[in-house]
C-alpha cells in the first residue's frame, strides 16, 4: 500500500448549488452524490474562487487567486509556466499525476484552434497539462458536448440551428450534425480519436480509472483530476438517462439526464476505490467550478441570488463534498467557508510537501476545519472578477469590476469597482436581501481596507513579483 493518501479531485462544470438532490432539488436524481454527502463531509459554504471556469481552475491548481496568474475570465490568458501547480508539487513526493477532462487554463496546441473563444491558436498561450506536472492526461482545451463528445447533432455555435440543450433524442455513437472543434489531447501533438462514443463522463472515467489502477498496481500514490464537462452546454444525455425523467419535456430530460449521468460516474469512482481496498486512504473531493449557467433556467442556485458570472452567492457558492474515511469522520455538515484555492495548501500538507520559493497563496490549509477542530475559518476570502457580458459569454473590457470580501459572518460586495458597497450578514441572509452597509459603516471600512490591500498584493503578483530568477 502506498504510504501517502491517494488524492482525487472531481469537478463538475456549471453545476449550481441546487443542482443536486441532497440540497433539496426535488427533480434531479443524484443518488451517488447524495450518498457521498451523507457519508462524507458536506461543505455547505463551499466557494469557487471565481464565477466562471478558467479562473477557478487556476485557483485549484495553484492555491492562488486567478488575478495573480492573469486569468481573469473564461478562456482569457494562460497558466504561466513559472507557476507551481499541485501536480508538480505532489510529484516531488512520488505521486503519479493525471488530468482527465476540461483543462481551460491554456491552449493545448500551438497551431490548432480548438475553441469558440475569439482567440486564435497562439504559441504564447500554449500551456498544457504536461508542462504543469501531469504525467498523463486526457484533456480538452474547453467545453465539449456531454454525449458523443466529438459531435453535436445540430448546427454550429452562433447559428439558429445550434442548441445549448438538445431538443431531440441522440443515439449512441451518432456522428451527424456538427463535428465539434474540441479535441482530447494525451500529450504534445497526440490526439485521441477512439472510444469516444456515449456519455462524456463515462469516457473520462474510463481513462481515469485505468490510470489509477496502473498506479495502484505499481504501489504509487495517485493524484488525479477528473474535471467533467458536464453539465456545461452543449447539454446532451443518452436515452437511458433521459428515461429517468419520462414526465419532463425533451430539453428537461436532457438536462436532468445529463446530471444523473455524471452522478453515475461519481458513484463508479467511489465503488472502484472500495473494490480496490483504497477508499479509506483516498481523499476524494467533489465540487463545481462556478454557479449555474445563465443560458437556460432548468438549473438552480438553490436559495442564493444570481448565477454564473456574478459574485452574488449563486455565482460562486457551489456543491462541495470531501471524503477521507481514514482521517475525517463522515456524516457531518460544515458551514465554515472553504474555497477551491484551499486545495493546494491543504493537499500538499496532507502529502507532507513544502515547495521552496513558493509564491504567495490565497488558500489556507483547511484540515482543522474539515476535522471539526476549528469551527470558523478565521480568514477572509477575496474575490474579484470582471462583469460578464451574458450576450457573448465574454468579459466586458470596459465594465466595472465585481469585488467581494467574505469572512465567517459577513460579505462585503461591490458591483461597480468599489464606487458603492453592500454588506450582508451572509449566514442569516443567504439571499443577500438586507443590505447592512449603511448601518455598519465601520465594518464596511475595515473590510474594504483589507480587500484593497489584498487587491494590491494580487496586482504585484500579476506583474511577476512572485517569480524568482
Amino acid at each position: 500500500m502506498a504510504s501517502k493518501p491517494h488524492i482525487i479531485l472531481i469537478m463538475s462544470d456549471d453545476q449550481g448549488w441546487g443542482d443536486v438532490a441532497y440540497n433539496g432539488n426535488a427533480t434531479v436524481q443524484t443518488p451517488h452524490l447524495d450518498a457521498m454527502a451523507a457519508e462524507g463531509v458536506r461543505l455547505d459554504r463551499f466557494y469557487a474562487a471565481a464565477p466562471v471556469c478558467s479562473p477557478t481552475r487556476a485557483s485549484c491548481l495553484t492555491g492562488r487567486h486567478p488575478f495573480r496568474v492573469n486569468i481573469p475570465w473564461a478562456g482569457d490568458g494562460h497558466l504561466p509556466h513559472e507557476e507551481i501547480t499541485i501536480a508538480g508539487a505532489l510529484k516531488t513526493a512520488g505521486y503519479a499525476t493525471g488530468h482527465f477532462g476540461k483543462w481551460h487554463v491554456g491552449q493545448l496546441s500551438k497551431t490548432i484552434k480548438q475553441s469558440d473563444f475569439p482567440v486564435p491558436a497562439d504559441p504564447a498561450l500554449y500551456s498544457p497539462p504536461w508542462i504543469h506536472g501531469f504525467d498523463e492526461c486526457f484533456s480538452t482545451e474547453s467545453m465539449m458536448p456531454t454525449y458523443n463528445p466529438y459531435y453535436h447533432d445540430c448546427g454550429p455555435i452562433g447559428t439558429p440551428e445550434y442548441r445549448f440543450v438538445m431538443d431531440r433524442p441522440v443515439e449512441f455513437g451518432d456522428t451527424s450534425g456538427t463535428r465539434w472543434n474540441g479535441l482530447y489531447w494525451t500529450g504534445p501533438g497526440q490526439i485521441a480519436d477512439e472510444n469516444l462514443a456515449g456519455d462524456d463522463c463515462a469516457v473520462l472515467v474510463d481513462r481515469a480509472l485505468e490510470f489509477i489502477e496502473r498506479q495502484l498496481d505499481a504501489d504509487r500514490p495517485v493524484f488525479t483530476c477528473i474535471w467533467f464537462h458536464t453539465p456545461h452546454t452543449p447539454v446532451v444525455a443518452g436515452n437511458d438517462m433521459r428515461a429517468l425523467y419520462p414526465e419532463l419535456t425533451m430539453e428537461e430530460q436532457h438536462w436532468f439526464g445529463c446530471l444523473s449521468a455524471m452522478d453515475l460516474q461519481v458513484g463508479r469512482v467511489r465503488q472502484f476505490l472500495r473494490d480496490k481496498g483504497v477508499a479509506d486512504d483516498t481523499v476524494l473531493w467533489f465540487c463545481s467550478d462556478n454557479g449555474p449557467s445563465y443560458v437556460h433556467d432548468m438549473n438552480s442556485a438553490g436559495p442564493f441570488r444570481g448565477k454564473k458570472a456574478t459574485l452574488l452567492e449563486g455565482g460562486i457558492r457551489v456543491p462541495g463534498i470531501v471524503e477521507w474515511p481514514a482521517q475525517l469522520e463522515g456524516g457531518r455538515v460544515i458551514d465554515a467557508p472553504v474555497c477551491t484555492s484551499d486545495f493546494y495548501p491543504t493537499l500538499t500538507r496532507i502529502a507532507g510537501v513544502e515547495m521552496p520559493q513558493q509564491p504567495v497563496l490565497d488558500g489556507i490549509d483547511v484540515r482543522p476545519i474539515l476535522s471539526g477542530q476549528q469551527p470558523r475559518r478565521q480568514a477572509a476570502i477575496g474575490f474579484q472578477s470582471p462583469s460578464g457580458n451574458q450576450a457573448t459569454s465574454t468579459a466586458d473590457d470596459d465594465a466595472s469590476l465585481q469585488l467581494a470580501w467574505s469572512d465567517d459572518d459577513y460579505k462585503l460586495l461591490s458591483m461597480d469597482s468599489g464606487e458603492t458597497w453592500q454588506l450582508y450578514a451572509i449566514n442569516d441572509d443567504q439571499g443577500e436581501v438586507d443590505d447592512l452597509a449603511g448601518a455598519h459603516p465601520d465594518r464596511v471600512a475595515q473590510m474594504q481596507g483589507e480587500l484593497m490591500a489584498w487587491r494590491q498584493s494580487c496586482a504585484q503578483s500579476a506583474a511577476g513579483g512572485d517569480y524568482t530568477e
